[in-house]
């Protein structure tokens, strides 16, 4: 492998020299204009090459789906998904979100209650009375 690198190397130092002369300026005439014809004839076929695709790829698309057996499919992923375990899991972790929140905005709620009745009774900051043992 470091013997191949090698020659490689040592090749493109002796050729270096002749780079410019391989830019397409420097071609003979017959062999520009026949490389010039190859590209043109490449372009036309990767063009019609395209053509035939856009044509052929909806049909094959088609004939494909008109063999598989679509609710099979569906029917064998359902029962290999568990999907009532899914919903099942899904749904508890958005109520387990939804009682979080709920809880969030009751305490704020709340703390917007104190400080709204501490205003009426004068109270200042900090000496809300705080609740007690309840009594039995």
């Amino acid at each position: 492998m470091a013997l191949a690198a090698l020659a490689f190397g040592a090749g493109a130092k002796v050729f270096a020299p002749a780079r410019p002369l391989l830019r397409p300026e420097y071609w003979p005439g017959p062999l520009r204009a026949l490389a010039e014809t190859g590209c043109a004839l490449r372009q036309d076929a990767a063009a019609q090459l395209l053509g035939w695709y856009h044509v052929a790829a909806p049909a094959i698309v088609q004939d494909i789906v008109a063999r598989l057996d679509l609710s099979g499919v569906v029917r064998d992923v359902v029962e290999a998904s568990d999907l009532p375990e899914l919903v099942r899991l899904s749904t508890g972790s958005m109520a387990t979100e939804t009682v979080r929140d709920l809880r969030v905005r009751t305490m704020t709620a709340d703390e917007a209650v104190s400080r709204w009745v501490g205003r009426i009774l004068g109270r200042r900051s900090g000496t809300e009375p705080t609740a007690g043992p309840v009594a039995d």
